[in-house]
């Protein structure tokens, strides 16, 4: 791993502590009163409790969850939730968070319409740049083990088109 996509690896304790903040955000956010014993029933979901596996699925889970129902503005999405970048202390699990994303029938379409309006409103270079972590993300997804394989690098000639001479 170089120094630019190195980032540290979150013990259990913290991992425990961003899961309950954001399970608490998606709840508020849904109106739901906040009670121990919910929190506690909804991690039995995932599996064993004793185990970091466990809370970083939950972590991911809930991660998708705020993405698909805090999403206000597609292209935010892009330039700012999946603008993932090695200081974030989401970056390590970034392809899981994403997964789970897709795993939303609506997410695609959310994907496209941020998509659109990067590249056909009146988004400047820098505006645009924001959304790099996202298109890193997409391009570290290519190959054959993975849901989505994409580039945002020129990959060859398109048939049809010749250079000018």
């Amino acid at each position: 791993m170089d120094s630019t996509t190195a980032s540290i690896t979150m013990k259990l304790p913290e991992v425990k502590e961003k899961v309950r903040y954001i399970w608490e955000l998606l709840n508020q956010w849904n109106g739901v009163v906040l009670l121990p014993e919910k929190f506690d029933q909804e991690m039995k979901t995932f599996g064993d409790r004793r185990y970091k596996k466990t809370w970083v699925k939950a972590l991911c889970k809930f991660k998708a969850m705020l993405a698909i129902e805090g999403c206000l503005d597609s292209w935010m999405l892009l330039t700012s939730t999946f603008d993932f970048r090695p200081e974030r202390w989401d970056y390590e699990y970034r392809h899981q968070i994403f997964d789970e994303f897709l795993m939303y029938p609506e997410a695609v379409e959310i994907i496209k319409t941020g998509l659109e309006d990067i590249f056909h409103k009146d988004f400047d270079i820098q505006q645009r740049e924001k959304a790099d972590g996202f298109f890193r993300l997409l391009e570290e997804r290519e190959g054959p083990n993975r849901a989505i394989g994409f580039t945002t690098r020129f990959a060859g000639e398109i048939s049809g088109v010749r250079t000018a001479a």
